[in-house]
């Protein structure tokens, strides 16, 4: 592991006396966000959702940071951070030292080095309920089991090679990754592939390309298969309406929906409805 030795005179963040349960996430959307060069007396996880940020790492070296990414920093390295967005999320996990220590070993993971990594879908889905949690209020209790899980999934991360200065975007892979969890997320959502796209400093084209690749569907196809399995579950599970299950997936009228029905699977909602298990 690197030296956890502060450099003299370098600001030091508290965070040790919190971490109750070996870490703690604090999520942070504030517009114009920027730190000066600052240090903490514990690790610290970086996890960029929305924007784009320049960093200092802690070998002074600046890197370019946007969700797809994640860093780390071991207690007592400088770094320092600034949003090039207006608009920005990230989390920060701050670990105790001998519970990332311990985390690594768990993973396998051998004296790796900081900085910054590639991410992964599982990372940047923990880092967005954990989002949602704190935004709703939850306690730090509650967030117990999503800190332990993240923490786990950035030690096994680890094991991958730091993104170089030099380097562009996220690997293909978690990139599709992540444009599925968006995608997901939000179905009734219209498909934003142009803002995807400029977060990630690719062109539309690209980003079609790649998901197709991974996904063997293009992210329009994606969406509409996504949202024909979420009707077809409403129409099992509720009683709502064809038309309020059509909105609730992205569709305006009850009669595209049954439509599409008709198309994937020769079925109509009160088919789907007589054929579900009853229920209690």
């Amino acid at each position: 592991m690197p030296t956890k030795d502060a450099q003299p005179g370098l600001r030091i963040s508290p965070f040790i006396d919190r971490l109750a349960h070996k870490a703690t996430m604090v999520a942070n959307a504030r517009e114009g966000y920027a730190t000066s060069t600052h240090a903490h007396d514990c690790d610290m996880l970086f996890v960029p959702l929305a924007g784009r940020f320049d960093i200092v790492d802690a070998q002074g070296d600046p890197l370019q940071s946007s969700p797809g990414h994640f860093l780390w920093f071991a207690a007592g390295a400088a770094h320092a951070t600034s949003a090039q967005t207006l608009r920005q999320t990230h989390v920060a996990v701050y670990v105790d030292s001998e519970f990332w220590e311990t985390a690594l070993r768990a993973q396998g993971v051998h004296r790796p080095l900081q900085g910054m990594r590639a991410g992964s879908a599982a990372l940047t889905a923990l880092s967005q309920q954990m989002l949602s949690l704190a935004q709703a209020g939850e306690t730090e209790e509650g967030l117990v089991a999503h800190c332990g899980a993240l923490v786990m999934e950035a030690a096994r991360l680890t094991a991958h090679p730091l993104v170089q200065p030099n380097d562009r975007g996220a690997p293909a892979q978690v990139l599709a990754a992540l444009l599925a969890d968006d995608i997901e997320a939000d179905l009734a959502r219209p498909l934003a592939l142009d803002a995807f796209a400029e977060r990630h400093r690719l062109s539309r084209r690209q980003v079609e390309r790649i998901f197709k690749t991974a996904f063997e569907v293009s992210p329009l196809e994606f969406q509409q298969r996504k949202r024909l399995e979420r009707a077809r579950y409403l129409l099992e599970t509720t009683d709502d309406s064809v038309l309020s299950v059509a909105q609730q997936v992205g569709w305006e009228s009850g009669s595209y929906l049954s439509r599409m029905l008709g198309k994937a699977w020769a079925v109509t909602a009160a088919q789907i409805r007589a054929s579900a298990p009853p229920r209690h």
